[in-house]
């Protein structure tokens, strides 16, 4: 049961993290990104680069908690494959 509790967390990072990541490489390539606001305001990078690359930084920083997810997930699958190892030998 812990096993599906650990594959779950990394499949959970992983869409955390893509879906963020996949926003982020859209809105660099094409210089345009909707804000979560209310409204959901279109930004550009033309209009206002400023304002543009500050949504960009907080997107960034939510990619964090993804991979904070992915990495404790494949921690502790990894430790208790090895617990399982030691306990046959």
């Amino acid at each position: 049961m812990v096993f599906l509790a650990e594959i779950g967390a990394i499949i959970a990072g992983l869409y955390m993290f893509t879906t963020q990541g996949f926003t982020i490489l859209r809105a660099r390539r094409t210089g345009v990104i909707i804000s979560k606001s209310h409204g959901a305001a279109r930004i550009e990078r033309a209009i206002d680069p400023e304002r543009f690359e500050r949504v960009i930084a907080v997107r960034v920083r939510g990619l964090g908690p993804g991979l904070l997810f992915v990495a404790g997930g494949i921690g502790a699958l990894f430790w208790m494959t090895i617990g399982l190892i030691q306990q046959q030998g």
